[in-house]
C-alpha cells in the first residue's frame, strides 16, 4: 500500500490556508494551535488538521503529547529542524557550502581556499568531494529538503552551464553533472545570485505588504530583478530586471561604468536614469538597492532621488520609496533556500 494514501489529506483545504499556517509556525520557536488559529484566523478544526497533516509529514515537530477530551493531539508545534536544506555558492572562486534547517537558520557552513595550480573544474571537484565527506560525516540525507546551487550567471539546462557569469570557466563547466557525480544526490535547484538575493529581501518585506519592487545589488557586479505580485519577473532570456547590461548616455553599459569608475557621481547618475526608466515603465512600489560595494551609496541619495525625478518626469510624492541597504555580502543562499522550502511545502500539501 502507498504509504502517502495512508496520510491525512490536505486537498480539501485551501493551500492559502496551509501557507498561512506553516508561516505562523516559522515565526514561533514554539506555538499552540489555540495561538495559530488566532493570527491566522482561521478555524481551530481547519488548524488541528493542517497542524495533524504536517506532524503526519514531519513537517514540524511536537514537544509533547497530550489529547484533549475528543482524542485531538495538542501541544506546542515547531519546525522540524533536523530538516536541513544545503546551498553550494559558486558566485565566486571561493566556493562555499551553507547549510541551514528549515527556519533558515544557518547550522554550519564550509568555505573552499580556490586553487589557482588547477583548473576550475578540478577546484570544483575537488570541493565537491569535501561536501561529499562532510555529508557522510554528520548528515542524514533523508532530512535533506534540497540542495540548491547559487550562481554568478544564468543556468542553461540545456548546455548545463552558465551564462553571462563573471567566472568565464563556467560558460564550459557542466555544474550539475559535476555536483551529482560526486554527491549520488539530485540538485533541487541552480539559480542565479541576483535573484535569490531579491527573494531573500522579498521574504523580509512580506510584512509590509510589498509585492512590486526594483531591486538592485551594487557588488563585484551590478545587477537587479524585478519583483510583480510577489514572484520574481525572469523575461524570456532570464535577464528581466539585470541592469548592467543597460546603455548609458556615453555609450558604455552602466556594468563597464562601474568597472571603471565605482562608486562616484557619474555612476549614481547613470544608476539614477536607469531606475527612471523603470519606475516609468514597471511602476514599483519599492526601490531596493542592496549596496555591497565597499563604498557608500547613502550620501548620494539626495543626488538619485532628484535625478529620478527629473529623468522620469514624476515628482518625488509620487516616486516609490527608495530603500538602500548597505550590506557588506548578499544573503543569496538565503534566497535560494527560501525557494527550495517553499517549494518542498508546496510538494507536501498537494
Amino acid at each position: 500500500m502507498d504509504i502517502r494514501l495512508e496520510r491525512i489529506n490536505l486537498n480539501s483545504i485551501k493551500k492559502e490556508s496551509v501557507r498561512a499556517i506553516f508561516n505562523a509556525i516559522t515565526g514561533k520557536d514554539q506555538i499552540s494551535r489555540a495561538e495559530i488559529a488566532e493570527i491566522t484566523e482561521l478555524s481551530l478544526m481547519t488548524v488541528g488538521k493542517v497542524v495533524d497533516a504536517l506532524l503526519d509529514r514531519r513537517v514540524i515537530s511536537q514537544c509533547k503529547e497530550v489529547k484533549n477530551a475528543a482524542g485531538r493531539r495538542a501541544g506546542l508545534v515547531s519546525l522540524n529542524t533536523a530538516k536541513f536544506i544545503m546551498v553550494i555558492d559558486l558566485t565566486s572562486r571561493a566556493m562555499s557550502m551553507t547549510l541551514m534547517d528549515i527556519a533558515l537558520n544557518i547550522v554550519d557552513r564550509m568555505t573552499y581556499e580556490y586553487n589557482h595550480d588547477f583548473y576550475y573544474e578540478e577546484n570544483l571537484y575537488i570541493f565537491m568531494k569535501n561536501v561529499k565527506i562532510y555529508i557522510l560525516r554528520h548528515l542524514n540525507m533523508e532530512d535533506a529538503v534540497g540542495i540548491g546551487v547559487v550562481l554568478p550567471g544564468t543556468y542553461r539546462p540545456e548546455t548545463d552551464c552558465v551564462e553571462g557569469s563573471r567566472i568565464p570557466e563556467l560558460a564550459q563547466t557542466k555544474v550539475r553533472s559535476i555536483i551529482e557525480d560526486v554527491l549520488h544526490v539530485p540538485v533541487t535547484a541552480l539559480e542565479k545570485d541576483v535573484l535569490t538575493a531579491a527573494i531573500s529581501n522579498l521574504s523580509d518585506l512580506e510584512e509590509e505588504h510589498i509585492d512590486s519592487a526594483v531591486y538592485v545589488c551594487i557588488g563585484e557586479a551590478l545587477s537587479g530583478a524585478l519583483i510583480a505580485d510577489g514572484r520574481l519577473l525572469y523575461g524570456r532570456k532570464d535577464c528581466a530586471g539585470d541592469i548592467g547590461r543597460m546603455i548609458t548616455s556615453g555609450g558604455k553599459t552602466l556594468q563597464a561604468l562601474f568597472d571603471v569608475c565605482g562608486l562616484r557621481e557619474e555612476t549614481v547618475l547613470a544608476l539614477a536614469d536607469v531606475l527612471a526608466y523603470e519606475t516609468i515603465l514597471f511602476d514599483p512600489q519599492m526601490i531596493l538597492i542592496e549596496n555591497c560595494s565597499g563604498g557608500k551609496l547613502e550620501p548620494f541619495r539626495t543626488m538619485l532621488t532628484e535625478r529620478i525625478c527629473a529623468a522620469s518626469g514624476v515628482e518625488q510624492s509620487a516616486l516609490p520609496e527608495i530603500r538602500i541597504l548597505e550590506n557588506g555580502v548578499r544573503h543569496a543562499y538565503r534566497g535560494i533556500a527560501i525557494q527550495m522550502r517553499t517549494a518542498w511545502i508546496q510538494r507536501e500539501i498537494n
